[in-house]
């Protein structure tokens, strides 16, 4: 009896886990210069992260059935982009496995930023990863 439970719960993680993957390869990373603005999914059903392609501003979009919605503002690289020199599509965002944090690709700098969402506006963050060579 204890090796059915054992199997039971085995399969149950696995299914879990299978369908967090399936979750986690969904975004498809096209990348169409047309569009200014695009909306990524999360692990959570309710929210969203909207990314504006041009300048790196996020926000995160909660939506609900029975409750208020709202699109709060997540934050941006800390680099300042000149509104001639910006392009549609400079931006691109990337899911981890970790359901809180995205990679956001500066496309043409190749300048990479720690994504980190959170119901909380005390652990929400934008983080440049900085460049080290390894020895």
């Amino acid at each position: 009896m204890k090796w059915i439970i054992t199997i039971a719960l085995c399969l149950f993680a696995f299914s879990l886990k299978a369908q967090d993957q399936l979750q986690f390869n969904q975004v498809n990373h096209t990348v169409n210069t047309n569009v200014r603005y695009k909306l990524y999914p999360t692990f959570n059903v309710w929210t969203f992260i909207k990314l504006d392609t041009r300048k790196g501003d996020l926000t995160q979009v909660h939506f609900s059935i029975d409750e208020e919605e709202a699109e709060v503002y997540l934050g941006a690289p800390p680099k300042i982009i000149d509104e001639k020199d910006a392009v549609n599509g400079q931006f691109e965002l990337y899911p981890t496995s970790n359901s809180w944090t995205f990679l956001l690709l500066d496309q043409i700098d190749g300048d990479v930023y720690h994504i980190q969402w959170h119901q909380n506006r005390d652990n929400r963050a934008v983080i440049k990863i900085k460049y080290a060579a390894f020895k």
